[in-house]
């Protein structure tokens, strides 16, 4: 499941553009800010109290490092993991884009096989991602075929990440700094959508029930 799951939240994500999901704005800004409630809430629940009762007092650096890594990644994806995608109509394949966005699914998917709640927050992110990664490779001018071929190379990305740090026993005596490491990249992530999630510096009643129930189905589910 914690390589299937990852795979096929990719291909949903590119099926509900294709099938006009993602031509309002207003459904994709909800479910971005659902997501983002999501992540939060695994994070502090589950996955904090997890790294510090098994860890000394070091593993709050490698949050840090978290933070700091995913703010370089963002230098290629330009925002795209918490909602911002520029790309020009009849432009060229934005690998920097696809670059940043599979480090990032590479990074959180190294500890999904020992936290099944981390699991279904990574399977809850992607959607939003995936569909905003779709929309953009449909403006440019590259073939479908290589569209396709690039959303199934991004769709195996994070299964690529688990199964290495599964298989792999030099990863596993780093197992704790690993998942610092990715609650320091969720951490930056779901506060950045979350802040952002207010226009004007105002929440609609609407993006307020998606916080909400994304911060009580992490609860649920951790």
């Amino acid at each position: 499941m914690s390589l299937l799951l990852p795979f096929l939240a990719v291909i949903l994500g590119a099926l509900l553009v294709v099938f006009g999901f993602a031509k309002s704005q207003e459904r994709l800004k909800l479910l971005l800010a659902f997501s983002g409630a999501f992540l939060l809430a695994t994070a502090i629940i589950s996955l904090l109290p997890e790294v510090f009762a098994h860890s000394e007092a070091q593993v709050s650096y490698w949050i840090l490092a978290g933070i700091v890594i995913q703010v370089l990644l963002e230098s290629l994806s330009k925002g795209a993991e918490h909602g911002h995608i520029h790309v020009k109509g009849n432009g060229t394949l934005p690998w920097a884009l696809f670059i940043g966005l599979s480090l990032h699914a590479f990074i959180e998917g190294l500890p999904i096989h020992e936290h099944q709640e981390l699991l279904w927050a990574i399977v809850v992110h992607k959607l939003p991602i995936t569909m905003l990664l779709t929309a953009a490779l449909w403006k440019t001018a590259t073939t479908t075929k290589t569209k396709v071929a690039v959303l199934l190379g991004f769709a195996l990305i994070t299964p690529l990440g688990t199964y290495l740090n599964a298989s792999i026993g030099v990863f596993q005596p780093y197992a704790v700094y690993i998942t610092a490491l990715v609650v320091g990249v969720m951490l930056h992530i779901s506060t950045t959508i979350l802040f952002e999630s207010a226009d004007n510096h105002t929440f609609k009643l609407s993006k307020i029930a998606a916080i909400l129930f994304g911060l009580g189905t992490a609860a649920l589910v951790s």
